[in-house]
């Protein structure tokens, strides 16, 4: 039970994360709107939305590769075999891999120089190594999330729907259920 429970959490860790920064997004910029209006400004509520957004959207690309549903132009691979499809798109997944790896550790070299020599935010006054964090653990987080995809794919046989795909079914589906209690 327990186990089950803790690869549920790390299977949608970065939706929970999300869920978490858009709620805390959302609540610092309606407070600021509602502050504004009463000329009780806060100084600090833009700086830490701002923070929380790109975190957000960051974190919010890790969840989006775990569920495959970032944008992939496939359109080329529709008459050729399954085999050529597979190969190309996990050659474009080695591609993104190296590419997340590099933005990794071109960010744990930022937070390395902003460690040795602090800047800090000039209204939290918080340290922007601490920060910049969010670039080496998201792109490092990605690259594992592309590893699980393709062995879930390739090694374990598990069809991963697709999030859209699904979403049109959906529709489709209320949409006829409509249509039938009309008529």
């Amino acid at each position: 039970m327990f186990k089950r429970a803790l690869k549920a959490f790390f299977d949608h860790f970065e939706s929970y994360l999300c869920q978490f920064l858009l709620v805390f997004f959302v609540v610092v910029v309606f407070m600021q709107i509602v502050l504004r209006q009463l000329n009780m400004s806060l100084i600090w509520t833009e700086e830490i939305a701002r923070y929380a957004f790109i975190w957000f959207i960051l974190f919010g690309a890790c969840y989006a590769t775990r569920l495959c549903a970032l944008n992939r132009v496939t359109v080329q691979f529709m008459k050729a075999p399954q085999w050529v499809t597979n190969l190309f798109l996990f050659i474009g997944d080695l591609i993104w891999i190296g590419f997340c790896l590099v933005m990794a550790y071109y960010g744990y070299l930022a937070v390395l120089d902003l460690r040795e020599f602090p800047y800090y935010t000039p209204a939290l006054d918080w340290d922007l190594g601490y920060v910049y964090l969010v670039f080496p653990l998201s792109f490092t987080l990605m690259a594992i999330r592309i590893v699980q995809v393709n062995v879930m794919k390739y090694i374990l046989h598990i069809e991963i729907a697709d999030p859209d795909q699904e979403a049109m079914e959906e529709s489709k589906r209320v949409f006829s259920k409509e249509v039938d209690e009309e008529c």
